[in-house]
C-alpha cells in the first residue's frame, strides 16, 4: 500500500486544524478578565468538563504508549484502573468541596489560606516543575509518532504541534481548551476503533484470528498474581512494578495526586457552576476509564496479531531497538487507506493537543495568580492582566517545546511520563491531604521542607543509582528482601512521608485555620 499521504489525507487534516482554531476564535470574544481566561466564568456544563478531563488525562502517551505496552506485553495496564476508580472517588468527596468553598482560582491558593505563604509557594513550584516535565514527555510522545508518519525530524513535529495548540489556547483560554477537548476526545476514540476494525478486516479469519492468536500468546491477561514470596509476581513484591498491589496503589495515588492537586487537571473542575456538577463530571470520568483503556490496549493487541499474520522487518527492528511506541504510527502510515490514515493522524494530533493546551493554560494561570499577582506591588487592570496571561501562555509554549525536544529519545515514553510525576506528586498529595483532613496541624515553613524531603526520600528508595548510599539502602530494605523499591510505590511513599512529618507540627497562627 502507498505509505505517502495523499490529497484526501491532507483534506481531513486541514478540516481538523480549521475546526480547533475556529473554536478558539469563537471563544475569544467571551474573555474579558483573567478569571474568564482561566475559569471560563464558572459556567461550563458538567458533561463538557467530564470529556475535557478525560481527554487531557489520555494524551498522546495513551495513544501510542498504551498500544506499545500491549504489543510487547498484555492487558496488565488495566490493573491501574482499579486504583484509578478509588482515586477519583476520593477527590470528588475530599478535595472538591474545600476548593469551591474557598472560591480559589488555583488549588495552591487553598494551601496558602490553610497554612501560609511558604506552603503556597512550595505547592506552586512543585506543580510548575512537574507539569513542565510531564507535559514535555507527552509532547515528545506525539512528536515521535508524527515524525514516523511524516518522515520529518522530531523537533520539527514538536514545533508544529506546539504552534497549533498555542494559537487556539491564546485566543479562547480555558473555554477553547474544554470545547476543543470535546472534539478531540471523540476524534481519537474513533481513530482507535478504526485501527482495530481495520486489523480485524485484514486478517484471514477476522475476529477468530484476533482471539485465537491473542489467547495463544496470553495477550489478554490482566492479573499477574502469585502467593509465593519468591515469585516475581508475588502480590506485594516491592521490587516489581507490575505486581498487583503495586499497580493498584500506583493507579490510586497517581490519579488522586494528578486530578486532586495538579492545576492542569483540577482547573477545568473549577469551571463548573457548583461543586455538585464538578463532582458529577469527575465521577463520570471513572465510568469511562475501563472501556476506553480497554480500547487502546486492544489496539496494541490487534497490531501484535496483525504483524504475527503479516510479518514486517521494520516492526521487528523497532522491537529490537526497544521502540514499541513507534509501531502504531508505523501501522497508520503503511497499512491504512487514504482518508482513514488522515483521520488517525488527526486523532494523534488531538491526543497531543488535548493535553498540551490545558497545560499551557494551567501553567500560565498558576504563574500569574500564585506568583505575579501575589507579589506584584501594582495590580494590573483587566485588559493588561489578560494580555499578560497570554504572554505567559506563549512563554510556557516555548519552554515546553524545548523540554519535549530533550525527551524525544526514550525507550518507553509511557512509563517515563509516570516515573517523572512519581518524584513530586507524593509531596503535593501529602500536603493537600493534611490540609483537608486536619485543622490545626501543619506549620508553614516545615511543610515546604517536608515536601523537599519527600522527593529526596523517593529518589533514595526508587532510583536506579544513589551512589554512595546504595549499600545503606540495601541494608535498610533487606527485611523486605529487595534492594530497591519499584517506582509505582513512589507517590504513596512520598505522600505518606509528607503527611506524617507535617502532622507532627501544630499550626502557629490560629487565625488562619479553616
Amino acid at each position: 500500500m502507498n505509505s505517502n499521504l495523499v490529497l484526501f489525507d491532507w483534506i481531513v487534516l486541514g478540516i481538523y486544524a480549521l475546526l480547533v482554531i475556529g473554536i478558539g476564535f469563537i471563544s475569544k470574544g467571551q474573555e474579558n478578565t483573567e478569571r474568564d481566561f482561566f475559569l471560563g466564568g464558572k459556567k461550563m456544563p458538567w458533561w463538557s468538563v467530564m470529556i475535557s478531563i478525560y481527554a487531557t488525562s489520555l494524551s498522546a502517551l495513551t495513544f501510542i504508549g498504551v498500544p506499545g505496552a500491549a504489543f510487547t506485553g498484555d492487558f496488565r495496564y488495566l490493573q491501574l484502573g482499579l486504583g484509578d476508580l478509588i482515586g477519583r472517588l476520593l477527590i470528588a468527596f475530599l478535595f472538591l468541596k474545600p476548593y469551591y468553598d474557598k472560591n480559589v482560582s488555583t488549588v495552591y491558593e487553598y494551601l496558602g489560606g490553610r497554612f501560609g505563604p511558604r506552603s503556597h509557594d512550595a505547592g506552586t513550584v512543585f506543580f510548575l516543575v512537574t507539569r513542565l516535565l510531564a507535559s514535555g514527555v507527552r509532547l515528545a510522545g506525539c512528536a515521535i509518532a508524527l515524525s514516523v508518519v511524516f518522515q520529518i525530524p522530531i523537533n520539527g513535529a514538536i514545533c508544529v504541534i506546539t504552534l497549533v495548540a498555542l494559537i487556539y489556547t491564546l485566543l479562547g483560554g480555558i473555554k477553547a481548551v474544554i470545547w476543543t477537548d470535546c472534539l478531540q476526545f471523540f476524534l481519537f476514540i474513533s481513530a482507535a476503533a478504526i485501527a482495530i476494525f481495520t486489523v480485524i478486516y485484514a486478517l484471514p479469519n477476522g475476529w477468530n484470528d484476533f482471539i485465537s492468536i491473542g489467547n495463544a500468546h496470553e495477550k489478554f491477561k490482566i492479573f499477574h498474581v502469585s502467593l509465593d514470596p519468591s515469585h516475581s509476581d508475588f502480590i506485594i513484591n516491592f521490587n516489581n512494578p507490575n505486581a498487583l498491589i503495586a499497580g493498584m496503589i500506583f493507579g490510586c495515588f497517581s490519579t488522586f495526586a494528578a486530578l486532586g492537586t495538579d492545576q492542569d487537571l483540577v482547573q477545568r473542575m473549577l469551571t463548573c457552576k457548583d461543586v455538585k456538577e464538578s463532582q458529577r463530571a469527575l465521577i463520570m470520568t471513572a465510568l469511562l476509564n475501563f472501556p476506553i483503556t480497554l480500547i487502546f490496549l486492544s489496539v496494541g493487541t490487534s497490531l501484535f496479531v496483525y504483524y504475527s499474520a503479516f510479518p514486517d522487518n521494520t516492526v521487528n527492528r523497532l522491537l529490537m531497538e526497544n521502540q514499541a511506541d513507534r509501531i502504531f504510527p508505523y501501522f497508520i502510515k503503511t497499512s491504512l487507506n487514504p482518508g482513514f490514515r488522515g483521520l488517525l493522524i488527526a486523532g494523534l494530533l488531538a491526543a497531543a493537543m488535548s493535553s498540551l493546551d490545558s497545560a499551557l493554560n494551567a501553567l500560565a494561570s498558576s504563574c500569574y495568580i500564585d506568583f505575579i499577582k501575589r507579589y506584584s506591588k501594582v495590580i494590573p487592570g483587566d485588559k493588561k492582566a489578560l494580555m499578560l496571561t497570554r504572554w505567559l501562555v506563549l512563554l510556557f509554549a516555548i519552554i515546553l517545546a524545548g523540554i519535549g525536544m530533550k525527551f524525544a529519545k526514550t525507550e518507553s515514553i509511557l512509563w517515563l511520563g509516570f516515573k517523572i510525576v512519581g518524584y513530586t506528586y507524593g509531596a503535593l498529595l501529602g500536603i493537600f491531604l493534611l490540609a483537608v483532613l486536619t485543622k490545626k496541624r501543619g506549620r508553614d515553613s516545615i511543610n515546604a521542607f517536608a515536601m523537599v524531603g519527600s522527593v529526596l526520600l523517593v529518589i533514595f528508595l526508587t532510583s536506579d543509582s544513589v551512589w554512595f548510599l546504595t549499600d545503606f539502602r540495601n541494608s535498610l530494605l533487606s527485611p523486605l528482601n529487595v534492594n530497591q523499591i519499584a517506582w509505582p510505590w513512589a507517590i504513596a511513599i512520598g505522600s505518606g512521608w509528607t503527611f506524617f512529618v507535617c502532622i507532627l507540627f501544630k499550626k502557629e497562627d490560629a487565625k488562619k485555620i479553616i
